[in-house]
């Protein structure tokens, strides 16, 4: 018969986390470990030091051009499973993190900031204004009835979309790019905010009203103590959704952030710039997911009682 129990202890956790973040750098290294050696045949134009006359293909003028001459030689070229630019090696992935930090402007610092500090302040917005209102759609039909039909047209609308009229109304700005952010995180945050309100159990508010609970005191001793736990766990993965879209956000008008960053790597085949690029977004998520955690554990004692015991 299996077990499922809700947790298992954190050294051991560690250490399965562990394992699997070594398997996953093993396989790399494993699949561009060079293995044999191929001779392939290069050719290059080398100049002769002479002159020649050619036509001039647009105005007919005769003009010297230097001759070449096609020179071909054999090169002995290492080869692996995967081969750049397809993929580069550990090794030259942590010599582009280095150079990112320490020689190139904008450095990976910069990046770094510039991108947290948007997602950081969209998502913000995104929580002060879906929240109070997804809690007031949980506990009101009728408005939950008149808003749901614009959240669904809006939800299934990828955070991309917005660029082109966050572009035409905005410019190429900060504003911008929060506004891509807010568009990106604000309807999935309602509706896990509506799902949370409505999943509170209906007893509790029941024995509350028994014992004479007041309205303000159901909703700010009751229905948000109950609620409190799924609305954060659903911020969690709004605070992920947001990180598509501020990589949206930045592949036009920007120099600056991950997501530029990426871009701007793809168009060169730097393969290392972009895995620098996508482990530092994925480090910045694990580092605010573990604070959300944090702040979780200290607001809400209750929901980890079970667990502690």
């Amino acid at each position: 018969m299996f077990e499922f129990p809700r947790s298992i202890p954190p050294r051991r956790r560690f250490l399965l986390g562990l394992v699997g973040v070594l398997s996953v750098l093993l396989i790399w290294f494993l699949i561009t470990l060079p293995y044999r050696s191929v001779e392939i045949t290069v050719g290059e134009d080398v100049p002769t030091g002479r002159l020649i006359e050619r036509v001039h293909p647009v105005t007919g003028e005769r003009v010297e051009i230097a001759e070449t001459k096609r020179v071909e030689h054999k090169e002995t070229r290492l080869e692996a499973l995967v081969n750049p630019p397809a993929l580069e090696t550990p090794a030259n992935t942590l010599r582009d993190a280095w150079q990112l930090l320490t020689v190139r402007e904008p450095s990976l610092l910069t990046h770094i900031g510039r991108s947290t500090l948007r997602i950081l302040l969209g998502f913000a917005v995104s929580i002060v204004v879906a929240v109070p209102l997804g809690i007031m759609m949980g506990l009101f039909p009728n408005l939950r009835a008149t808003v749901m039909p614009i959240i669904s047209f809006l939800r299934p609308l990828p955070s991309i979309s917005w660029v082109p009229l966050a572009l035409i109304w905005l410019g190429a700005g900060e504003t911008q790019k929060l506004a891509i952010v807010f568009m990106g995180s604000f309807s999935a945050a309602l509706i896990y905010t509506i799902e949370a309100t409505l999943k509170v159990d209906p007893n509790l508010v029941k024995a509350a009203q028994n014992l004479g609970a007041r309205p303000a005191q159901l909703l700010w001793k009751v229905l948000l103590p109950a609620a409190l736990p799924n609305i954060v766990s659903g911020m969690k993965v709004v605070l992920a959704i947001g990180w598509t879209c501020v990589i949206s956000a930045e592949i036009v008008g920007t120099q600056e952030g991950l997501g530029a960053l990426i871009w701007l790597s793809k168009e060169t085949s730097n393969t290392a710039a972009v895995l620098v690029g996508m482990v530092s977004i994925s480090s910045i998520v694990l580092v605010l997911d573990l604070l959300l955690s944090f702040l979780e554990r200290r607001l809400m004692p209750w929901a980890f009682r079970e667990e502690r015991s």
